[in-house]
C-alpha cells in the first residue's frame, strides 16, 4: 500500500513538473522568437541604409529593367522639369519666373488690398504686402529675394542632375539663348541647350540604344523605354506648364554600365531582404502555435469536473487598467531602445544591437503575453467583459440609477403616476407636433410617421396594462370561488401589488383553514388519548378493588392487589401532572425564572441523580462537556427538559447502543445540547408531529409513555426564550436545544 501511494505521488509530481516545464521552455521559446524577429527587422532597416533600397523590391520583377526605372527616372524628371520651367541664370535674373498679383478682400465691413510676389510656375508666395505698406524699396527687396530663390532651385537642379551616375541627357528648352550658363551650349539658331554629351551623341537614336531612355522630342508626346507612372507630378514633362513646350526637345538615359551596376546591387538586396523575411514569416508561424499552446493551457479546468478556472494573483486587476498599464510600459521600453539603438548606430556593433532587442524582448513580450494569458483565463472563465472598469463602473452606475429610478416609480401613488404618464404623453405629442411642423415642407410625411409609431405605442401598452387587468381580475374570481392554490401573475408595479396581496390572502386562508382542520383532528386525537390513558388506569382500579370487596382484606392475594392499585394510581396521578404542566405550558401559565446558570453543571446533577436509571438500562452514554457553559435559561425548567429527555432515551433506546449527550457552542450567541440515541423500534412518524400530545414514536407502543415528555421539552424551552429541534435518520433519533449564551 505505501509503495503504491510513493507511486502515485511520484507520478503526480512527474506530470507536475512536465506540465511546468512544457509551459517554461514555450515561454522562452516565445521569448527567442520574439528576439530573432526583432533582429530580422533591424537588418531590414540596415539594409536599407546600406542599398537605399526599399524592402518593396521583393514584389518586383528585376528581369527587365522596369524596377531601376521606377526608381531612378522620377528624380531625373524633377529636376529636368526645374531646368526647363527657369531656363537659364540669365532668365531668371530678368525676372522672367515671377509676377506681383493684386487683390482685395473684405474683413466685416473694411475693405484690404494685397499685393503678392508669387511663382508663376509653382504659385508659391515669396512674400505680400497691404497696398498701404508697399514701398518701392520692399519691393525691389522682395524682387531680389525672389530671384535668389529661383537661382538656388536652378543651379541645384544642374548640379544634382549632372552628379547623377549612369545618366546621359539632353535638354532643348526650346528659347533662344541667353547667356553663358553652367552646362549650356548654344546650339543651331542659338537654342538654349543643357547637355552632358558630345554634340555628335546628341541624337535621339543614342539615347534609345541606351538600356533605360526617356525622349520628349517636341509636340506632340513622349517615348520611354518603360511604362510610366503618372502619378508623379514631373512625369510628363512633354504637357508641363512650360512655354514653348511644343519645341521642347528633353532626351534622357542610363547606360549600361550603370543599369548592370544598379541591377546588381538590387538583386543582392532583394536576396538578403528574402532571406531575412523568410526567417521573419518561419519566426512568426512558430510564435503563433507557441502561443495558440500558452493560451490553450492557460488556467487549465479542473479535470475532477468541477469546471473552475484557476485564477492567479496577477490576473485580479481589471483588464482594461492592466491593458493600459502593460501599453504604456511597452512604449516606454520602445523608447528608450530606440534611444539606445541611436547611440550605438553609428559604431557599428552588432553585439550591443543584439544585447538591445534581448532586453526589449524580456521587458515587453513578457508583460503582453502575461496579460494575453489573463485574457485566455477570463474569457475561459466566461463574461470576460464585467472584469474591465470601463464595464464595471457603467454598469455599476446604471445599477444605482435603476434602482433610484424603481424606487422613485414604486415610490409614487397611484395618482402620482397618472400625473406621470399623462406629462410623459404630453411632451411626446409635443414633439410629435413640432416634427410636424419641421416636415410640413415636405409634405407632412414625418408627422404622419410620428403619430403613427406613437399611436401603436400607446395602443400597446394601454392593451398590456388591459391583459394585466384581465389577469387580476381572473384570479381574484379563482380565490373568491374558494381555489387558493392558484397564484396570480400581474407582472409589477400597483397591479403586482394587488396580486402579491390577494396572493398572500389567500396563501394565510390556505394556512388558517389546514390549521383550524389540523387544530380539529388534534383535539379529536387529545380527546381519544386522554380518554384511553386515565381509562386504563382506573379501569384496573375499579377492578382490583371489587375484588377486595368481595374476597376480603384477609384473602391470600390482597398484598397483590394493593400493589397493583397503588401502582395503577400512581400511573394516573403522574398522567394527570403531566397533563396538567402540558396545560400550564401550551396556555403560557408557568413562571419562568431567567438567570446565568451553568448548564454543565445542571447537566452533570441530573446525570447523577438518574445514575441508578443509567446503569439499569444497559446504555453506553458517552458524555462531551465543556468545563463550563453559562445560559440565560430557568434551572428548574431545565432540570425537567433535562429529565424529560434522559427518560425518553432510557425508555425507547435499542439495548446495549450507544447515546451521545454534547454541548457546543451554536454561533450567533446560541449553545446547543443535543441528546443522540439509537431506536429500539423503526421510527414510522414525522419529527414535527413527535411534539405533539400523547404522540409516540411508534403508533403501536404500549409501554406506559404517555406522549406529552417531548411536549412539555418544548413547551418550557420555549418559554425560556430558547429552540427545540427534533431529526430522524433512518434509526436515529436527535434531540437539540438551543437556548441563549451570557
Amino acid at each position: 500500500m505505501d509503495t503504491k501511494l510513493i507511486e502515485g505521488v511520484h507520478k503526480q509530481l512527474k506530470n507536475l513538473t512536465t506540465k511546468i516545464s512544457v509551459k517554461i521552455i514555450s515561454f522562452i521559446l516565445v521569448l527567442a522568437l520574439s528576439f530573432l524577429i526583432l533582429n530580422r527587422l533591424y537588418a531590414f532597416t540596415m539594409k536599407i541604409s546600406e542599398t537605399g533600397v526599399s524592402p518593396e523590391i521583393i514584389l518586383s520583377d528585376l528581369s527587365t529593367n522596369q524596377y531601376f526605372f521606377s526608381q531612378n527616372m522620377p528624380s531625373v524628371y524633377y529636376y529636368v522639369y526645374q531646368i526647363v520651367q527657369y531656363k537659364s541664370v540669365a532668365s531668371i535674373e530678368a525676372g522672367e519666373h515671377f509676377k506681383w498679383n493684386w487683390s482685395e478682400y473684405w474683413d466685416g465691413d473694411k475693405r484690404y488690398y494685397v499685393d503678392a510676389l508669387t511663382d508663376i510656375h509653382t504659385g508659391e508666395t515669396f512674400t505680400s504686402f497691404e497696398t498701404a505698406d508697399e514701398s518701392p524699396e520692399r519691393r525691389a527687396e522682395a524682387e531680389k529675394y525672389a530671384v535668389q530663390n529661383q537661382l538656388n532651385t536652378f543651379t541645384n537642379a544642374l548640379t544634382s542632375l549632372s552628379g547623377i551616375d549612369g545618366l546621359i541627357y539632353y535638354i532643348d528648352t526650346g528659347a533662344g539663348a541667353g547667356g553663358a550658363d553652367p552646362g549650356q551650349s548654344a546650339a543651331e539658331g542659338g537654342r538654349l541647350v543643357y547637355s552632358n554629351v558630345d554634340s555628335d551623341m546628341q541624337t535621339a537614336g543614342n539615347f534609345k540604344a541606351q538600356p533605360v531612355y526617356y525622349i520628349v522630342d517636341g509636340q506632340p508626346g513622349f517615348e520611354s523605354s518603360h511604362p510610366i507612372d503618372l502619378g508623379y507630378a514631373y512625369a510628363y514633362i512633354g504637357y508641363s506648364q512650360i512655354p514653348n513646350y511644343g519645341m521642347l526637345r528633353v532626351y534622357l538615359a542610363f547606360t549600361a554600365s550603370a543599369v548592370n551596376m544598379k541591377t546588381s546591387v538590387y538583386t543582392a538586396a532583394r536576396d538578403a531582404y528574402m532571406y531575412s523575411l523568410g526567417i521573419i514569416v518561419l519566426s512568426a508561424l512558430l510564435l503563433i502555435a507557441l502561443l495558440v499552446l500558452l493560451l490553450a493551457g492557460a488556467g487549465r479546468r479542473d479535470k475532477a469536473g468541477r469546471g473552475m478556472v484557476h485564477i492567479a494573483l496577477i490576473d485580479r486587476p481589471f483588464l482594461d487598467i492592466s491593458l493600459a498599464v502593460v501599453a504604456c510600459w511597452v512604449v516606454f521600453a520602445v523608447i528608450l531602445a530606440a534611444n539606445a539603438l541611436r547611440t550605438v548606430k553609428y559604431s557599428a556593433s552588432y553585439t550591443a544591437v543584439n544585447v538591445i532587442f534581448a532586453i526589449l524582448s524580456v521587458i515587453v513580450v513578457t508583460p503582453s503575453l502575461l496579460w494575453l494569458l489573463t485574457l485566455a483565463k477570463r474569457m475561459k472563465a466566461g463574461r470576460f467583459w464585467r472584469h474591465a472598469l470601463i464595464y464595471f463602473i457603467p454598469s455599476r452606475f446604471l445599477r444605482f440609477c435603476a434602482r433610484v429610478a424603481k424606487s422613485f416609480w414604486a415610490g409614487q401613488r397611484l395618482t402620482s403616476k397618472v400625473v406621470l404618464i399623462s406629462l410623459a404623453s404630453f411632451i411626446a405629442m409635443l414633439l410629435v407636433g413640432w416634427g410636424g411642423m419641421l416636415s410640413y415642407y415636405n409634405g407632412g410625411i414625418l408627422m404622419w410617421i410620428e403619430a403613427l409609431v406613437f399611436a401603436v405605442i400607446i395602443a400597446f401598452l394601454l392593451m398590456r396594462y388591459a391583459g394585466r387587468i384581465h389577469k387580476l381580475d381572473l384570479g381574484a374570481r379563482v380565490a373568491s370561488g374558494g381555489e387558493y392554490d392558484a397564484p396570480i401573475s400581474a407582472g409589477g408595479g400597483e397591479l403586482g401589488s394587488i396580486a402579491a396581496s390577494i396572493n398572500n390572502i389567500s396563501a394565510g386562508i390556505n394556512t388558517a383553514v389546514e390549521q383550524r382542520m389540523k387544530s380539529e383532528r388534534l383535539k379529536t386525537e387529545l380527546i381519544t388519548n386522554v380518554s384511553h390513558d386515565i381509562r386504563t388506569p382506573l379501569t384496573s382500579i375499579i377492578t382490583y378493588t371489587d375484588l377486595l370487596r368481595l374476597e376480603g382484606l384477609d384473602c391470600e392475594k390482597a398484598p397483590e392487589y394493593l400493589d397493583v392499585l397503588v401502582q395503577k394510581s400512581q400511573r394516573l396521578k403522574t398522567l394527570t401532572d403531566e397533563l396538567f404542566e402540558a396545560a400550564k405550558a401550551s396556555t403560557g401559565n408557568i413562571e419562568v425564572h431567567i438567570s446565568e446558570l451553568d448548564i454543565v453543571s445542571l447537566i452533570n446533577q441530573v446525570l447523577g441523580e438518574l445514575d441508578g436509571a443509567i446503569k439499569s438500562s444497559g446504555l453506553d452514554l458517552r458524555v462531551r462537556l465543556p468545563e463550563r457553559q453559562a445560559v440565560n435559561a430557568d434551572g428548574k425548567l431545565m432540570w425537567r427538559v433535562m429529565e424529560n429527555l434522559l427518560s425518553n432515551v432510557f425508555k425507547y433506546s435499542l439495548p446495549g447502543s450507544r447515546v451521545y449527550l454534547d454541548v457546543d457552542s451554536a454561533g450567533n450567541s446560541l449553545i446547543r445540547i443535543d441528546l443522540k440515541n439509537i431506536s429500539a423500534t423503526e421510527l414510522n412518524v414525522d419529527p414535527a408531529e413527535l411534539t405533539e400530545r400523547f404522540k409516540r414514536g411508534d403508533d403501536s407502543r404500549a409501554d406506559g409513555g404517555s406522549g406529552l415528555g417531548l411536549s412539555i421539552v418544548q413547551s418550557f424551552v420555549g418559554a425560556q426564550g430558547g429552540r427545540f429541534e427534533i431529526s430522524i435518520d433512518g434509526d436515529l433519533f436527535k434531540a437539540s436545544v438551543f437556548l441563549p449564551a451570557v
